[in-house]
Formats: structure tokens, C-alpha cells, sequence
């Protein structure tokens, strides 16, 4: 929302260009101390690995505290200037109590982390359509860059249809391995069967007509895919890697698979969509549970952890 309005000339904060590069390239570090030097900021703000290293680099963070937004499992690297990178930040705002273990684990100070757990808009929360009719629905949302599964996804409506469901496919997102997972339909059969969106400005209304929504995701820091589904009323089947169990609430929410064993994916898959009953409660309890994660009360979360901050805690 921020760039669509700074694209239209309305920007809703006052935006600075920052040009690309690396986190330790020269032009981007130049542009990031000149906007911190005139912004003269109480707190920055990174929200990936990039801006991390740059505010670092770039010397930033030497003239204002630094919090980093941390939603990814993967380890810091070991090296000195890894461990340099992690010890210049005031505190990072981890999506999951998985996250901050992590974190933890790779020696950041405790005292450093927050969870801070994602929030959804009211939009989220979609009035449920009636029961779409035949055929199933399977969605998966995410990135295609080879970790989020959606070739197992694939796999698995091609192994359902072979035993005669009526089953069709929603992808929702983008990146390099599209063409591969795409491939991979048409050599099993099932390329007519799938429907790939691109990134779309809105995932709720599919989700809401969706049947089951699969994550078989390597690793997930926190799934906010998985969040929106539990509000949209669509139940999730996700792998049981990071922080998923603690946005289903074990399985309150939705189902968990241990592994990414294809045949594991298609029994799991087929239990659930033979179970109306039990997709119903799924259904029920995931919205009452996406409930209790609004976008307020992350907002609510991170201004007391700035303020703890900022007053040295």
C-alpha cells in the first residue's frame, strides 16, 4: 500500500529513494546515511537481511538504535562479520517464539528479542460464500523459489486424481520456479487441472472458495499464509516446520504434517478432503483463532517494544 501511494504522488510517509544494490554496495550505503542524516530518526527499521546490513554498513545505526524485522528460520552465518552485523542491533522483532529461538541459538541476547507475531487488516476476515460447488479446491500461496513445495502440491493432485477425485489447483505468487512447477503439472497430467494467479492485490476471496489450503513449505519462520487462510474460513495443512504450530495452536487450527514425503501429503490431504465435518470445525476454530491476531495489536506490540528501546530496556 505505502508504494502504491507514493507511485500515485500520495504517499502516506515520506518516502526516500534508495537505489539497488547489495547491502554493503557503495551507492546504496551512501543513500541510506544521507536519509538517515537528514530524517534524524528515534529508531530504524529493517525489515529484511538487506536493510539490516545496510543500516549497518552504511553506519546508520550508529546514530539511531536499529531493530530488525526477523521472520526467517535460517541461522546467522558464524563469521566475524555476521556476528558484527547481529551485535550492532538495538533488538529484533521476531514473527514467532520459533524465530526467537533461532535467534537465540545463534547467540543474540534474549534481552534483544521481541515477538512481535503478525497481524491481519478487518479485511481479512471475509463473510464466508456458500460451499463452492464441485470440483475441490486445493490453493497454495507463496513465493516460487524452490523451498515453498509447490511441486509436492502438484504431486499430490496428480496422485488424487489418479484415484478419480475431482480436484483442481490454485497458485497464488511468483518467482523463478514457476515454468518448473508449471512443467511439472503438464508431465503428470494435471496441467489443465491447475491454475497459477501470479501475485494478486487480495488472497482472501480465493482462499474463502478454496477447500484446503497445502503449505508443504521447507522451513516458515511464521506462515502468514496460513493466518490469512484461518481467517478467510479455508483449513490449512502445513507442514510442521517453525512457527506453523504456534499460528494453529497445535492442531486448534489445522492439520500438521511431519515431513515432505509426497505419499505422506496426498493420505493427509485425502483424509482431510473426505472429512466436510471436520473441515467445518477447522473452519470455525481457525477464524476464531485469526481473530486474536489483528494488525492492531501488532502495531500495539512493536510501539512498546520502540519504547522500551528508546528508553534503554
Amino acid at each position: 500500500p505505502l508504494r502504491a501511494a507514493a507511485a500515485a504522488g500520495e504517499p502516506a510517509l515520506e518516502t526516500r529513494p534508495i537505489r539497488e544494490g547489495g547491502e554493503a554496495s557503495p551507492g546504496l550505503l551512501r543513500d541510506v546515511a544521507a536519509a538517515v542524516r537528514a530524517a534524524q530518526p528515534d529508531i530504524l527499521w529493517a525489515s529484511e537481511s538487506r536493510g539490516h546490513g545496510a543500516a549497518v554498513w552504511s553506519r546508520a545505526a550508529k546514530r539511531a538504535p536499529l531493530v530488525v524485522h526477523r521472520r526467517v528460520m535460517f541461522p546467522p552465518k558464524s563469521h566475524a562479520l555476521s556476528r558484527y552485523k547481529y551485535a550492532a542491533a538495538a533488538g529484533f522483532a521476531a514473527i514467532s517464539q520459533a524465530v526467537a529461538s533461532s535467534l537465540v541459538a545463534a547467540g543474540v541476547p534474549a534481552s534483544r528479542i521481541r515477538v512481535v507475531p503478525d497481524g491481519l487488516p478487518p479485511e481479512a476476515f471475509v463473510s464466508l460464500p456458500e460451499p463452492p460447488a464441485p470440483p475441490l479446491r486445493l490453493v497454495h500461496v507463496g513465493a516460487f523459489d524452490g523451498r515453498k513445495g509447490q511441486h509436492i502440491v502438484v504431486d499430490v493432485l496428480a496422485a488424487l486424481v489418479a484415484r478419480g477425485w475431482d480436484l483442481v489447483a490454485t497458485f497464488l505468487g511468483s518467482g523463478p520456479e514457476r515454468a518448473a512447477v508449471e512443467a511439472r503439472a503438464r508431465s503428470l497430467g494435471v496441467g489443465k487441472r491447475c491454475e497459477f494467479r501470479g501475485e494478486i492485490p487480495s488472497v482472501f476471496e480465493v482462499l474463502s472458495r478454496s477447500h484446503l489450503l497445502l503449505l508443504p513449505s521447507e522451513s516458515e519462520g511464521g506462515s502468514l499464509a496460513a493466518l490469512e487462510a484461518m481467517a478467510a474460513g479455508c483449513p490449512v495443512l502445513a507442514h510442521d516446520t517453525g512457527g506453523v504450530a504456534e499460528i494453529l495452536r497445535g492442531t486448534e487450527g489445522g492439520r500438521l504434517v511431519s515431513g515432505l514425503d509426497p505419499l505422506v501429503w496426498t493420505e493427509a490431504t485425502a483424509r482431510l478432503l473426505g472429512a466436510p465435518e471436520l473441515r467445518a470445525q477447522l473452519q470455525m476454530r481457525g477464524r476464531a483463532l485469526a481473530r486474536q491476531r489483528t494488525v492492531a495489536h501488532t502495531a500495539e506490540t512493536l510501539e512498546a517494544f520502540f519504547t522500551d528501546i528508546l528508553n534503554g530496556g
